[in-house]
């Protein structure tokens, strides 16, 4: 992932500030995907990927 993938990406969720990292970022990826990302400087860190999968609601 780069800056500007991350800027133009409308599904981002702030998460904290890291001293160290800087701003803390949860984004989604793809249908089920994310990330954890670290922004500083205009430098994208990507600390985690997850995948989740979907809900099983008892009828």
């Amino acid at each position: 992932m780069n800056y500007e993938s991350f800027r133009k990406n409308s599904q981002k969720e702030f998460l904290g500030l890291c001293p160290q990292k800087g701003y803390i970022y949860s984004v989604k990826l793809d249908a089920g995907k994310y990330a954890v990302v670290a922004l500083k400087k205009a430098k994208i860190t990507v600390l985690i990927t997850y995948t989740v999968q979907p809900s099983l609601v008892n009828r």
